[in-house]
């Protein structure tokens, strides 16, 4: 695949790699390859990095003094790291006195050659990764090329709206990781068809499994009166998928599962091809019914009904990990959920503003002798999650906060206008950025409660969704349970008793914690060097204003609610000095775990590392 080093989905993809590289130490410092932008121009003419020579500085690497080879970048100091790539500047390898622009592709691979990132062991995980770069490059591309409109985004209520802000919120993904848009294993079609900013609905295969062999949730009552079907399909749809199942004789013996079109055709024949011709499963000729996929590429919107979407397994790998869904996955969440809700009545105010999905309808195959660890049952399951029906009446606005986020090509319209426009506010910085103060308000006040109870939630952007009425941030919405992460002492200090997770011995695992300090990490990273950074950078392009203030908005906020929660003071000082007095914080390490892992089954490849302390970098001259 031919890529343009020039395409806007190249120059996307190439700021998060360059990015990602820095904050990962992947060139060590910067600072001895630094030169002058005006020194720059003086040998390199014809190469344009940077149109502020002022205040940019070129990063030029000479990774080979003999053939004179090196690489050049527009860089500038950063917020949540010392250097950061000049938004919008093209990357070039230079060898004497010749440039040639750069594909991320290209550059990534010359890094590799130049830094001999490539010992024996390592080779397939930078091949792979090679792979999956142009992927993404390629599906960013075809993502931008079809355009959201703001206005009838935001002209939608209910359940219409919260649909159309997950379309908003799918185009970028996760925000800062080059590899986001990547769905290795769909061709440009399927990527069309399933991806969420499309907005095509898809018809889901049903399979019709033994009853027998199948596992369900804590919030079903029985597999005989409760079923997938009863959630997702009119009653006229429902009435004939069960007259197929009685056809068949199945009705009695077999419980239809809905399964996702491409599962179906690439990964369920490999998996469990026994299953099928022992008739334990069945694939059933019923496709009824209309699902809308959603920012998270295996969920979808039911049609049937405003309150409910469907989770399916998706082998797709996304993120350097397979999108299956296993019952242990399924168990611990509802584990989780559980603590949520008892959590939630420890604290007044969380009772008004923590608000929660319902994840204890599911259904998993889980054949005679196996385990919960198993590859192939995991790759055939569905999860009916519920959303509290009130908040998709009236005036409610539901927001992933990934759509806040997201800018839209050419950076036209964001929901802070409509925000804007309903306060009275006159449409300027400043009006942002109190707005951008209230969300955080509300995004700190929910998570720094639910951190003194011991507890803290996956609160990215796409699993933190923002309650909003009639001007105000209301709440917070979680979905998702399954990550809830812990701090066991805290939570027995509240009344509140250790979950019991399901977890694989000897495997490595980020649910339980040592310290009140490792549970902070999913704040820092997740939370703010993730989800809030993207909004700050965002609000930053579309109305024009430093984001160096938003960083100090969210500081300040921040502070204030520390103070004002009802923490010991131990903890209190733990939080003042994590957050705001240490040089470093940790990050989620993104590239480095892929590399060295290389493919293969499990979640989402991880590490951790140090990076700035953003919060004690805001007296930088911008």
């Amino acid at each position: 695949m031919k890529l343009d080093p020039t395409s806007t989905g190249a120059m996307l993809v190439m700021q998060d790699l360059f990015d990602c590289l820095v904050a990962e130490d992947f060139f060590g410092a910067l600072e001895p390859h630094l030169i002058d932008a005006t020194q720059w121009h003086s040998r390199y003419p014809q190469a344009t990095l940077t149109p502020d020579a002022s205040q940019h500085r070129i990063w030029h690497w000479n990774y080979d003094a003999r053939e004179q080879r090196g690489l050049a970048v527009a860089v500038r100091p950063g917020i949540t790291q010392d250097w950061e790539k000049v938004p919008g500047t093209p990357v070039w390898a230079t060898q004497g006195d010749s440039v040639q622009s750069l594909t991320p592709e290209d550059f990534m691979t010359l890094a590799v050659q130049g830094m001999a990132q490539d010992p024996a062991g390592q080779e397939e995980g930078v091949k792979l990764f090679l792979k999956v770069l142009g992927i993404s490059v390629r599906q960013t591309e075809l993502s931008l090329g079809h355009r959201v409109q703001p206005q009838a985004a935001l002209a939608q209520r209910g359940a219409a709206f919260f649909l159309a802000m997950e379309q908003w919120a799918s185009l970028r993904d996760r925000p800062f990781h080059p590899l986001a848009k990547a769905k290795q294993g769909l061709d440009d079609a399927q990527y069309q068809a399933y991806q969420a900013e499309f907005g095509e609905p898809v018809a889901l295969n049903w399979v019709a499994v033994a009853k027998h062999s199948l596992a369900f949730g804590q919030g079903l009552a029985s597999l005989a009166s409760d079923q997938p079907a009863d959630y997702l399909l009119t009653p006229a749809e429902r009435a004939a998928l069960h007259a197929e199942l009685e056809q068949a004789g199945l009705a009695d013996t077999h419980l239809a599962l809905p399964v996702h079109p491409w599962q179906l055709q690439h990964r369920l024949p490999e998996l469990l091809g026994d299953a099928f011709e022992q008739g334990v499963c069945r694939v059933l000729a019923f496709e009824q019914g209309r699902f809308h996929p959603t920012s998270s590429l295996r969920s979808l919107a039911c049609g049937a009904s405003a309150s409910d979407q469907i989770k399916l397994p998706m082998a797709v790998y996304s993120l350097g990990a397979s999108r299956y869904l296993p019952a242990v996955k399924m168990i611990n969440a509802d584990k989780s959920e559980a603590l949520l809700r008892q959590g939630r009545e420890r604290d007044v105010q969380l009772r008004e503003s923590l608000h929660l999905c319902e994840e204890g309808r599911w259904w998993a195959y889980m054949p005679a002798g196996a385990s919960l660890f198993d590859e192939a049952p995991r790759h055939l399951s569905a999860l009916v999650r519920r959303y509290p029906p009130a908040l998709l009446e009236g005036d409610y606005r539901l927001l992933p906060m990934a759509a806040l986020a997201t800018p839209l090509p050419g950076q036209e319209g964001h929901f802070f206008d409509h925000w804007m426009h309903v306060r009275g506010l006159p449409a300027s910085p400043e009006s942002v950025l109190k707005l951008f103060g209230e969300l955080c308000e509300r995004f700190f006040d929910v998570n720094l409660r639910m951190f003194r109870l011991g507890m803290l939630g996956e609160v990215h952007g796409q699993n933190a969704v923002l309650v909003w009425r009639d001007g105000q941030a209301e709440g917070l919405l979680l979905r998702d349970h399954d990550s809830l992460r812990l701090y066991v002492p805290w939570l027995e200090r509240n009344g509140l008793l250790d979950p019991q997770y399901r977890i694989k011995k000897g495997h490595a695992q980020t649910l339980y914690h040592d310290r009140p300090e490792d549970l902070l990490f999913w704040l820092q990273t997740l939370g703010i060097q993730v989800n809030l950074r993207a909004i700050i950078e965002t609000l930053a392009a579309v109305y024009r204003l430093p984001a160096v203030e938003g960083w100090r908005v969210l500081s300040q906020v921040l502070r204030a609610r520390i103070e004002a929660i009802g923490f010991e003071d131990q903890a209190r000082a733990m939080l003042v000095h994590e957050l705001f007095e240490v040089p470093a914080w940790p990050q989620k390490l993104l590239l480095r775990p892929m590399i060295e892992r290389g493919g293969g089954p499990g979640s989402m490849p991880f590490g951790k590392g140090q990076v700035a302390n953003p919060l004690r970098r805001l007296d930088l001259d911008r």
